[in-house]
């Protein structure tokens, strides 16, 4: 499925942003992860890192936002939803999934706009 959506951007060739969200300590792990995994310089206050105060998250949630959704596969079709707040004057659809997201980063996409 992983690789069907990235089939689907790189024959889309649009601009989508990617989003890391959690509380300060789960963000403070995975910007070191993220750092070491990718030989990247990111940290709290890099674009699509986003910190959460006191709510009830448990962990990093990774976040695609897009706006071409031609041809994109009827599994992520089915799993996507029409972005309402977060960058919704740039991008109208957004799809939450950090295994994705992963996929993502180990093909070459990183955190924010690519």
């Amino acid at each position: 499925m992983n690789k069907d959506f990235f089939e689907f951007l790189k024959n889309s060739k649009q601009e989508i942003f990617i989003e890391a969200e959690a509380k300060k300590d789960k963000m403070s792990k995975f910007i070191e992860s993220y750092n070491n995994n990718y030989s990247e310089t990111i940290n709290f206050d890099t674009n699509g890192i986003c910190l959460l105060g006191d709510v009830d998250k448990w962990g990093v949630e990774l976040r695609i936002y897009f706006n071409n959704i031609n041809n994109i596969p009827d599994y992520w079709k089915n799993r996507m939803y029409k972005n309402k707040k977060y960058r919704s004057d740039e991008f109208n659809y957004r799809l939450d999934d950090n295994e994705l997201v992963r996929y993502l980063f180990n093909k070459g996409y990183r955190i924010g706009y690519n």
